[in-house]
């Protein structure tokens, strides 16, 4: 059986940049986000085929794995709340999750969209399905999108030797063009897009403007639960600063 991987993101947790150390691999299909699209736009292409709903989304999904490798990573701006409803779907997959301190994640949200409500910055929401996917025993791997930026093949290694797959080094520069599922959401993806590695990109984001920031306390504040319970469900071992202070870049690369 062919793999099918899924990784559940927070919105600007770096993951466009993971998946584009993925895409450069070339042996999988990679699938951008179709569970967010269908929640946004009302509709999302899987391999060619259209899908209106969470559930065409994994109907689909799981037609097109049962052929060739697919990897599909998906953000949690909105509810990813039919997983339940599918248990084939949830055994099928080898799930990981990607986080990123609340701190930078909530700032670089605010940047590109300031009207954002504070559950739409995703760790609630990644939540839900940590625990959906747990509660059907299966594994879930953490990715941390901070120590993606400081340590890049480690963070792969640990993700590719987690989803059972070769680690492949090439796949860490990117030499291809940004995949065209990128192109109705590229203002999100323009770190990502302008980088040359995984974890290597300029500055491509403006300050968080004064009237903002004590929302952006606010959401942190809201969302450092949520993050906590993630990363000590999922990596219990592992203790890293939740509020910024790991980081060593702006809050503002390396994008979504």
């Amino acid at each position: 059986m062919t793999e099918l991987l899924a990784l559940w993101c927070v919105p600007r947790s770096r993951s466009t940049a993971f998946e584009r150390a993925m895409y450069e691999r070339g042996d999988f299909l990679v699938v951008h986000e179709p569970f967010s699209r269908v929640c946004d736009f009302g509709a999302a292409e899987v391999d060619g085929r259209t899908c209106a709903s969470q559930d065409e989304v994994m109907a689909a999904l799981l037609e097109v794995s049962a052929t060739r490798p697919v990897f599909f990573k998906d953000t949690t701006d909105f509810p990813i709340d039919r997983l339940g409803s599918n248990p084939d779907f949830v055994h099928r997959c080898r799930h990981a999750a990607m986080i990123r301190n609340p701190r930078d994640t909530v700032r670089s949200h605010l940047v590109m969209q300031a009207d954002a409500t504070s559950r739409a910055m995703g760790f609630r929401n990644l939540w839900d399905i940590v625990a959906t996917v747990r509660a059907a025993g299966m594994p879930m791997h953490l990715v941390d999108g901070d120590r993606m930026v400081r340590d890049p093949e480690q963070e792969m290694t640990a993700y590719c030797a987690a989803m059972g797959i070769p680690f492949v080094p090439g796949s860490l520069a990117f030499r291809k063009e940004p995949p065209p599922s990128w192109g109705t959401t590229g203002r999100w993806h323009a770190g990502a897009s302008a980088s040359t590695a995984l974890g290597v990109a300029a500055r491509t984001r403006e300050e968080l403007p004064a009237a903002l920031r004590p929302v952006a306390e606010r959401y942190e504040r809201d969302q450092l639960p949520y993050h906590d319970r993630i990363r000590a469900a999922l990596n219990p071992e592992q203790r890293e600063p939740a509020s910024g202070q790991g980081s060593q870049r702006s809050a503002h690369e390396f994008g979504a």
